[in-house]
C-alpha cells in the first residue's frame, strides 16, 4: 500500500520552510501556496498526497500516475488528485512553469460545486493532463502570475480572489478536455476497478474502534469516485465476476474475522468500527455471510 505524503512532509522533502499555519497540529488549517518550478534532478516519490496540486509545466518529463507512465514532451497543465498516487520524473534539465498546492480545507463548497465530475482535480477517473499550445500556455501562465501576486498582497480577501483565479485555471482544463483527444490510454472504465479496490483496501486494517469505516456501500464508493452507482456495479461485475456489494462484504467479513480472533475488543466494538450502528445488525450480517454468530466464531477453536 502506498504511503500518503502530507503538505508539511512535501515542504521538508523539498528543503522549504514549513508554513506557520501547518505547524499547529490541532485541526486542519486551510493552506494555499504557489511557486515557480525549477530543475528537479531526481524522480519524486511515487505516492499519494493529502493535498491537491496544479502544475503548469514546460520541460520534458514523465508523469507516473496510477501505474501508468505518461510522456510529457511539451507544455502541459497537470492536475493531481489526492486519491491517485503519482510522481514526476524530469527528463530535461530545464524545468519551468509554476505549481500551486492546497488542501481540502482551502476548497470551499462554492469552488467545488459543479466541478466534481468535469475536472481531474476532483475526478480521479479523468486524464490528469492537457497539452497546451503557445496561446493557451501564455494565458494559463498569466493566471499563475496573478496567483503569485495575489498571495503576496495584503488584501483582506485575497484568498477569495485566489479561489476565483483557480477556477479560471480549472475551467481552462475543462475547455481543453472538450476539444482535445488525450493520448490513447486505457479507458476510464479500465481504471475504475483498480481504483475501487485500492479505495476499499485503504480502509484496512481497522486500528481502533474510534475510527469506523467511512465507506460501506456501493453507493458510497460510487459517490467518492464521482461516478453513478450503476456504472460502478457494471464495471466491477465485468472485471471481477462479483458485484460491488459482494466485494465490499467479503473484505468486511475478512476484517471482522481478524478482529474477532486477534483483538480483545468485544463484539459490539468490532461491529461499530466496521460500520454497524447496532450489535444486532452486525450479528445478523456476520452470520448471514459465515453461518456463525460473531461470538461463536470468536470462541471457536
Amino acid at each position: 500500500m502506498n504511503s500518503v505524503e502530507t503538505i508539511d512532509q512535501f515542504y521538508k522533502r523539498t528543503n522549504q520552510a514549513v508554513p506557520s499555519e501547518l505547524l499547529n497540529p490541532a485541526g486542519q488549517p486551510s493552506h494555499f501556496n504557489v511557486k515557480e518550478r525549477s530543475y528537479s534532478g531526481k524522480i519524486t516519490p511515487y505516492n499519494r498526497r493529502d493535498h491537491y496540486k496544479i502544475c503548469l509545466t514546460k520541460g520534458k518529463g514523465k508523469l507516473h500516475v496510477a501505474n501508468r507512465i505518461i510522456e510529457i514532451d511539451r507544455p502541459a497543465l497537470v492536475f493531481s488528485n489526492p486519491t491517485v498516487p503519482y510522481s514526476w520524473e524530469s527528463v530535461s534539465k530545464k524545468q519551468t512553469g509554476y505549481y500551486c498546492l492546497f488542501n481540502d480545507s482551502f476548497v470551499s463548497p462554492e469552488m467545488k460545486k459543479g466541478l466534481e465530475r468535469s475536472c481531474p482535480l476532483f475526478n480521479p477517473l479523468m486524464e490528469p493532463f492537457y497539452f497546451l499550445n503557445a496561446t493557451e500556455y501564455e494565458r494559463v501562465n498569466t493566471y499563475f502570475v496573478q496567483l503569485v501576486n495575489e498571495l503576496k498582497s495584503d488584501y483582506e480577501y485575497k484568498f477569495e480572489v485566489i479561489r476565483s483565479i483557480l477556477k479560471l485555471i480549472i475551467h481552462e482544463g475543462i475547455k481543453l478536455h472538450a476539444v482535445q483527444d488525450p493520448i490513447v490510454q486505457p479507458g476510464a472504465s479500465d481504471r475504475i476497478t483498480p481504483m475501487f479496490l485500492d479505495l476499499l483496501e485503504r480502509q484496512f486494517p481497522v486500528d481502533s474502534p474510534e475510527n469506523p469505516l467511512k465507506l460501506k456501500s456501493a453507493s458510497e464508493f460510487a459517490s467518492h469516485l464521482n461516478i453513478h452507482v450503476n456504472h460502478l456495479n457494471y464495471v466491477i461485475k465485468s472485471h471481477t465476476g462479483k458485484t460491488t456489494t459482494q466485494m465490499i462484504s467479503s473484505r468486511i467479513i475478512a476484517e471482522a474475522k481478524s478482529l474477532l480472533k486477534h483483538t480483545d475488543w468485544d463484539v459490539a466494538e468490532i461491529g461499530y468500527c466496521l460500520g454497524f450502528d447496532y450489535p444486532a445488525h452486525f450479528n445478523n450480517y456476520f452470520k448471514k455471510n459465515t453461518g456463525l454468530s460473531p461470538s461463536v466464531f470468536k470462541n471457536y477453536n
